[in-house]
């Protein structure tokens, strides 16, 4: 049985430091769920946490090759909170990487989008279309988990068929999701109407 959890530091980077020692331990499931709970109810020492934990892993403190579970956690609290303010540090801690992580914190992070109520879609799709490979691949990776979640427009739906079917980004081996995402589209653009309409004109 693992123990009991202790009190987290009102420090934030002391905090830091004990969930790094948890992190690979028992314990880190219900630390993760502790801290879901008091970043819902707007804990300023968990938010607190929480900035700082963005600041370490902006700057390459907290790397995804040692510290993959607490960031991961990171991520996981965020999109449990899934409002706006959650949504725009996940974000712009992407836009705001000026180092690669590994695809999987990429995927990771893409597939949590969904979650969120709040969603800038335009943002989204500038992201896609950034020179930087690697934060297109971010945005294009957002752009068809928000498709096949079906969290699109009509509109969008169109950009975002149009946008990646001319997309191209041989770095990051994109071409199956995306390759999916198209066929979704085309899926939905043949549609039981349009079916029906075929068999009509069949029959005249």
């Amino acid at each position: 049985m693992p123990s009991a959890l202790s009190k987290l530091p009102s420090s934030p980077l002391e905090s830091i430091d004990l969930l790094k020692s948890e992190m690979d331990s028992p314990l880190w499931e219900n630390r993760l769920r502790e801290l879901m709970d008091l970043a819902a109810k707007g804990d300023k020492n968990t938010w607190a946490l929480i900035y700082q934990l963005v600041r370490e892993a902006d700057s390459g403190r907290l790397s995804w090759g040692f510290h993959k579970v607490l960031l991961s956690g990171l991520v996981y609290i965020l999109s449990s909170v899934g409002d706006s303010k959650s949504y725009r540090i996940l974000v712009n801690y992407v836009k705001s990487l000026d180092r690669p992580i590994p695809v999987g914190a990429l995927e990771l992070i893409a597939d949590m989008l969904p979650t969120f109520t709040e969603l800038d879609i335009r943002e989204i799709f500038e992201i896609a279309n950034h020179g930087d490979e690697f934060k297109s691949a971010f945005g294009v990776m957002a752009l068809t988990k928000l498709t096949l979640e079906n969290r699109l427009t009509e509109s969008e739906k169109a950009s975002a068929k149009e946008f990646l079917s001319t997309y191209k980004n041989e770095k990051y081996y994109l071409n199956d999701i995306i390759d999916t995402t198209l066929e979704f589209l085309s899926e939905i653009d043949h549609s039981p109407t349009d079916f029906l309409n075929e068999l009509d004109d069949i029959s005249k």
